[in-house]
């Protein structure tokens, strides 16, 4: 049960870093660069590439390496499996279990991609407050509302997501306690304890839809209303740095797509 103790993903860590301080558009813009090289690329050394970068970003934002170390242990499963299923499947005669160097080779790649994509999420909120990180990704992306695109709500869609996701992990962390408390024991290896999260899923579920329910009525309750025009509180600009990172952006594009296997 170390998953509800480690996982930090979607919360923001406060500290005073030049990366803290960049303008949220300029980190969504460098971090959508590196995500977008790693899907262009099949290759080993490109990725080692992307994730020194991301460890000297990471070291620049001065946050606890052990944050960082916890969060890659929750998906430590997950990168296991990903390498197993690449390992054992061939795609070419389309047969598993089937151990070969391209199966190998896959593995390591896709077991990579993975790290590089929980990488640049935890920067990117451990960095960036929810509602900073939706007012940056609104303004590159208002001129789709000459389109008729639903810029704002999906803004505030991903703002009330970022936002559930540690609400809802302190809610399991304290139902989990809740039950300990009553006798559970959660402790075995990953199959038990797979099978005794189901006690905490059914009340984790309702509580979700509670709070889903109070925050719709509290929108209405404030007078929300589709597609209304509205104003920013924030007004950013951009600073030096800002320029540097955008810049660095389109070098990390150029160098993946230049040496990277497509």
């Amino acid at each position: 049960m170390a998953f509800f103790d480690e996982f930090s993903l979607g919360q923001y860590f406060p500290s005073d870093s030049v990366i803290h301080r960049l303008d949220p558009r300029a980190k969504a813009i460098f971090i959508s660069s590196i995500v977008l090289s790693a899907v262009l690329v099949m290759d080993v050394f490109v990725y080692l590439f992307l994730l020194i970068l991301l460890i000297s970003v990471y070291l620049l934002s001065k946050l606890p390496p052990s944050l960082l170390l916890g969060n890659l242990r929750v998906f430590l499963w997950l990168f296991v499996f990903v390498f197993v299923v690449h390992l054992l499947y061939n795609s070419q005669t389309k047969t598993f279990p089937n151990l070969t160097a391209e199966g190998l080779n896959n593995g390591v790649i896709f077991s990579l991609r993975l790290a590089v994509f929980i990488f640049c999420a935890l920067i990117l909120s451990l960095t960036t407050p929810a509602v900073e990180l939706a007012d940056g990704l609104l303004k590159p992306l208002s001129p789709l509302k000459r389109l008729k695109f639903p810029i704002e709500e999906l803004s505030l869609m991903m703002m009330i997501a970022l936002r559930f996701i540690p609400l809802l992990v302190e809610e399991a962390f304290t139902l989990k306690k809740a039950q300990q408390a009553r006798g559970a024991d959660f402790e075995g290896n990953l199959f038990k304890r797979s099978r005794k999260l189901i006690v905490l899923l059914l009340p984790l579920f309702i509580s979700s839809l509670r709070k889903a329910e109070d925050l719709s009525f509290a929108l209405d309750a404030r007078g929300f209303r589709s597609g209304n025009k509205r104003s920013s509180f924030r007004l950013s600009r951009f600073a030096a740095v800002d320029y540097l990172f955008m810049i660095c952006a389109v070098l990390v594009l150029v160098v993946s797509w230049k040496f990277g296997k497509t």
